[in-house]
């Protein structure tokens, strides 16, 4: 059962270390962001790919290597929804991002 995040890489890979100590972001850090995780393309984050964004995210506050454990992924996956998904679409649109960013 930790399939589901083994593969989001180490903090050495992560993208977001970038980004999450700065103060502000820029409109251009947001679509670099989104292009990252939108690994299919299709303008919206699906369940994995923001399952993925907050695995990096919590992974740099943690300051640690060691793998988000799932229930506590799927726990933060659920409080962030109910906060950013204005639409209710089950997805995170772009324009939701900035919701989502600042809420973990």
């Amino acid at each position: 059962s930790s399939g589901i995040n083994a593969e989001y890489g180490s903090v050495e890979d992560n993208f977001m270390k970038a980004f999450c100590s700065r103060q502000y972001l820029t409109r251009k850090d947001f679509d670099r962001i989104f292009a990252h995780y939108d690994t299919d393309s299709t303008g919206y984050l699906d369940k994995e790919e923001v399952m993925a964004l907050l695995n990096d995210i919590l992974k740099y506050h943690e300051s640690s290597d060691a793998h988000i454990p799932v229930p506590v992924l799927k726990e933060v996956y659920k409080e962030v929804m109910k906060a950013c998904d204005t639409n209710n679409s089950n997805t995170i649109q772009k324009c939701e991002l900035a919701l989502l960013l600042t809420s973990v």
